[in-house]
């Protein structure tokens, strides 16, 4: 029985060491099973949009695909490295150390054994917008990528209002429309009954609050109208919009009914051109009476010298000789010369061309004296006519009597006599306020800021008239106007690009020229924004260049142009943002244009072949203009640095250069 028992015994023992050999060897192996020395990260190449008080994923994927459980994930605010969002540590979640206000609302959205890393941010608000870092690390490698998140917020209803047009002119009033609340920049939209957008003559201004709420305001000029509605729509998509309605017409009185004043205007003009053919006739009359007098006066002179009567004979029909001669020098017998007559204002019809008399003007005109009798009798020079204000109509071409401000624009010396007759030069009138019109081209007469830009000197007497250049204006105190391009561009600057100070993969032909070529596969780049500076720096004062950023009608896949600070960090984790030191305008094929402000805005631009860039170090702005409309794009207004360094990108994988212009 003892050799029994023994043997059983050894056997159970032999089972027992055969398990722990199989626990021990297969123990190891698990625990040791290597993990992908090296990896990359995957995340979205634009930014993530959600709206506000909702749930987003923010993406993040290893590449290749291993099981991520026991490595470390971090996700953090790039304006946070130090306190993260969400922090993945020896298989769980870490409570500590992350920022208070992410706590209950991140997690990793699952799937880390497939390398799914991406995190999921709950009830969002407008706070949690900006740049967050993806960080995966192991015992032998660490990747980190960036993702962009922007939260939607729906402003108020638009707040629509009507006001009188300055001027008053045209029919037209003057629109506005109004939301506030928004967040990114959105888009406003005018539209009339028939739904077509209304583009002309609009305005739109955008402001931000400190929260960083944005609000929107426009202006339109529209015809006034007692039924077609204007339509006013500001929205971020489809989905987030805000539309307000109004008539666009004013009511003068609380009792005003359409069309009662354009009655009242047609009864006014009836009456009027009444009055004013009842005033003829009767002027007519007595201008016919007047004349039938004449005539009868005339036949009876004609009979009595055929009777041979004389002014003597008149005492035979009853009159004495002192009677009749009184009656010879009185008033209404004087008989006035042709001329006389005409400058009176009386018509006179003689018979032969030798007969015809000529109108005192008309005599001047012709280089004739005139003198006549009495000071209602004088008889101004057509010039002198033109000056006082009149009309001088006279036949044929010889005739044409300029007004003294056509004369002077024609380079003829006026001379009138008086100091109301005193003639301004087209020029002078223009620096005096005052519109000229002068027919023909060559009259055309620019004002002296207009002359001044175009490069020609003004000399004008006064003080009031002097004209600065844009450099003496600012000189002196004045803004410039930011919208207006032509105010801007007579600061352009020739900039050369600095070849030395390019990325490896960016070209540069004689200093103005820059084109992708292809980087080498065996070569990791010194840094991944791939864009060139210039050998020029800016600290003071104003400059202005141009990029020429499309040549025909071949589109480029993506680009961007702006100015840099000095001694910039030029890693590759380092986003090209104002707070690192970039402000640029960017263009991609599938975003569009914007800039790299946090949100970023959309801009809308139809076509775009130049761009201008305007650097104004003294007020710390930098403004990106569209050469071919003329027209702003957009301004930074807090462009703050000790040096300044234009720089450009032609895009990654694109062999189509850009080029200062």
């Amino acid at each position: 029985m003892f050799t029994t028992f023994g043997n059983r015994g050894t056997m159970h023992l032999g089972l027992c060491l055969r398990v722990l050999i199989l626990v021990a060897l297969t123990v190891p192996i698990r625990a040791a099973q290597p993990a992908q020395e090296t990896f990359t990260l995957t995340v979205p190449n634009g930014p993530t949009s959600t709206l506000s008080g909702s749930s987003v994923s923010l993406l993040c994927q290893v590449s290749p695909l291993f099981n991520v459980e026991p490595l470390e994930v971090r996700w953090y605010h790039s304006s946070n490295i130090h306190s993260p969002a969400l922090l993945y540590k020896d298989h769980k979640i870490q409570e500590t150390p992350v920022v208070p206000r992410y706590r209950g609302r991140v997690s990793l959205t699952g799937g880390m054994e497939r390398g799914n890393v991406s995190l999921t941010l709950e009830r969002v608000t407008l706070e949690d917008r900006g740049e967050y870092v993806c960080q995966v690390s192991s015992e032998q490698w660490y990747e980190k990528a960036s993702v962009f998140l922007t939260v939607n917020v729906t402003g108020r209803e638009p707040v629509l209002s009507v006001a009188e047009a300055r001027g008053g002119g045209g029919g037209q009033v003057n629109v506005t429309c109004s939301s506030e609340g928004w967040s990114p920049q959105p888009k406003l939209t005018w539209r009339n009954k028939d739904g077509a957008e209304i583009r002309n003559e609009q305005e739109v201004l955008n402001t931000s609050d400190p929260q960083g709420l944005v609000s929107v305001s426009s202006w339109l000029l529209y015809a006034c109208s007692y039924s077609d509605w204007l339509a006013c729509t500001v929205s971020l998509s489809e989905e987030a919009k805000r539309e307000g309605r109004i008539l666009p017409h004013i009511y003068t009185a609380p009792t005003a009914v359409p069309g009662v004043y354009k009655e009242a205007l047609i009864v006014t003009l009836i009456l009027s051109l009444v009055i004013i053919c009842a005033l003829c006739s009767v002027i007519l009359c007595k201008r016919r009476g007047s004349m039938w007098s004449s005539s009868q006066k005339s036949r009876n002179r004609s009979d009595q010298a055929e009777l041979g009567q004389r002014p003597a004979d008149q005492t035979e029909l009853g009159k004495g000789p002192a009677e009749t001669e009184h009656l010879i020098k009185g008033a209404e017998n004087t008989v006035q010369t042709p001329t006389e007559q005409r400058a009176a204002g009386e018509e006179f019809n003689l018979e032969a061309a030798e007969n015809t008399v000529q109108t005192p003007t008309e005599q001047r005109a012709a280089g004739n004296d005139v003198h006549l009798k009495g000071s209602e009798n004088t008889v101004q020079t057509p010039t002198e006519q033109s000056a006082a204000g009149n009309d001088v109509h006279l036949e044929g071409a010889e005739n044409t009597v300029q007004t003294p401000t056509e004369q002077r624009a024609a380079g003829h010396y006026v001379h009138l006599e008086g100091a109301e007759n005193t003639v301004q030069t087209p020029t002078e009138q223009r620096a005096a306020g005052k519109d000229v019109h002068l027919k023909g081209s060559e009259n055309t007469v620019q004002t002296p800021t207009e002359q001044r830009a175009a490069g020609k000197d003004v000399h004008l007497e006064g003080a009031e008239n002097t004209v600065q250049t844009p450099t003496e204006q600012r000189a002196a105190g004045e803004e410039l106007n930011l919208n207006d391009w032509h105010h801007v561009k007579i600061f352009k600057v020739n900039i050369l690009l600095d070849e030395k100070n390019a990325h490896p993969a960016i070209r540069i032909n004689k200093g103005k020229r820059a084109h992708y070529v292809k980087e080498k596969d065996t070569e990791k780049p010194s840094r991944t924004h791939l864009h060139v500076f210039s050998e020029e720096r800016f600290s003071s004062g104003q400059h202005y260049w141009e990029v020429k950023v499309k040549d025909g009608t071949t589109e480029k896949l993506s680009w961007y142009v702006g100015v840099a600070r000095e001694n910039v960090d030029k890693r590759p984790a380092v986003p090209l943002t104002p707070q690192n030191g970039f402000w640029i305008l960017s263009y991609d094929k599938e975003q569009g244009f914007h800039v790299n402000t946090d949100p970023q805005p959309p801009i809308t631009v139809a076509k775009l072949t130049i761009v201008g860039v305007f650097l104004d170090c003294d007020r710390h702005t930098l403004s990106f203009y569209n050469v071919d409309t003329k027209s702003l794009l957009y301004t930074f207004t807090d462009v703050k640095t000790s040096n300044y360094f234009p720089l450009l990108s032609p895009g990654r994988c694109d062999k189509i250069p850009i080029k200062i212009n």
